[in-house]
Formats: structure tokens, sequence, C-alpha cells
């Protein structure tokens, strides 16, 4: 169960910025900055769950494969470990949303909150791939190694289908006038 951080960086406003909420013009300000701090918070945790859940069962696979000399497994294997560095650094670089003060574009509340709704649907798609990365892990303990192909073949089309879905993101941001 995910928590929803919108409401735990609303609970956690200080009193500078429960005051920023009384001044009028910049209530909405405030409101839009925080959305956007709880989604940069909410990828964070999505490139952390990348990391520990899908990274690192991947490469305890590839020292598995190496020790057991499985060369060709070793070059499917840097690939897909080439994918998931790839994704880590895009989910936690993604853009925000950004406006300035007085931009050509604005964006609203409602479509930030949309971007967080976006960003949350994902973590299904990571605990998926972490799944099968610690499958793929389990089988090449038991010396497995014609498992751990099929899986990281599942893994490799997992992250084509996470790559299609977070570019989305972009054409979202994009749609709603960030760029």
């Amino acid at each position: 169960m995910t928590v929803d951080l919108r409401n735990k960086v609303e609970d956690d406003r200080g009193l500078i910025k429960k005051i920023q909420l009384c001044i009028p013009g910049f209530r909405g300000y405030r409101q839009k900055e925080d959305i956007r701090l709880a989604d940069a918070l909410l990828r964070q945790q999505l490139a952390d769950e990348l990391k520990n859940n899908v990274l690192l069962p991947l490469e305890q696979t590839r020292e598995s494969a190496s020790r057991a000399l499985e060369l060709d497994l070793m070059n499917d294997l840097a690939a897909v470990i080439s994918q998931a560095k790839t994704a880590e650094a895009k989910i936690r670089h993604a853009e925000q949303g950004y406006t300035g003060v007085s931009p050509a574009n604005r964006i609203k509340k409602a479509e930030l909150n949309t971007l967080y709704e976006y960003d949350l649907a994902l973590i299904d798609g990571i605990r998926g791939l972490g799944d099968l990365a610690k499958a793929a892990f389990s089988s090449a303990d038991a010396g497995s190694f014609d498992s751990v192909k099929e899986k990281i073949r599942e893994i490799r089309s997992g992250f084509s289908e996470f790559t299609v879905m977070f570019d989305k993101r972009s054409v979202e941001i994009a749609g709603i006038g960030a760029f």
C-alpha cells in the first residue's frame, strides 16, 4: 500500500507555508508547489524501489552467471541492467511541470494532480519487474540458467513497456503546457 504523499506534504506544512496559504495570489502557488514536492518525493521512492528491488537482484544474478561462466547470459544481463539504470535515472530526474511566475502557459492544480496520479500508477510496473528480477536471481542461485534466460526476456519486455509508459508522461506534460 502506497501512502499518498500529497496529504503528507500538506500535513507537514510549517508556519510560513500556512501563512502563505492565507495571502491572496500566493495560495495557488503554495498548493501547486506542494503537489510538485509530493510528486518529486514519489519519483524518488519509485527510483529507489527500482534500484533496490530490480537492479540489485539483476546484479546478483549477473554475479551468479559469471561464477558459472554463463557467457551468453552475461550479455543479456548487461543489456537489461543497462535498461534498469536508464529507467532509474529517467524517473529520478523527470520533469516536474514547473512554470515560472508569469508563464505563457500555466499548469493548474488539477493537471499537477494528474501528473502525480500518473507517477503513482508506475509503482505496479516496477513491483512486477522486481518480482521477475528476484525470481531470476533465485533461479540463478539454484543453477537453473535456462529459467534465468526466460525471466530476463520477460524483464526486457517489461522494461520496454515501462519505457513507453514513462515516455507518455512527458507527452502528458507537454499536453498541459509544461514545455
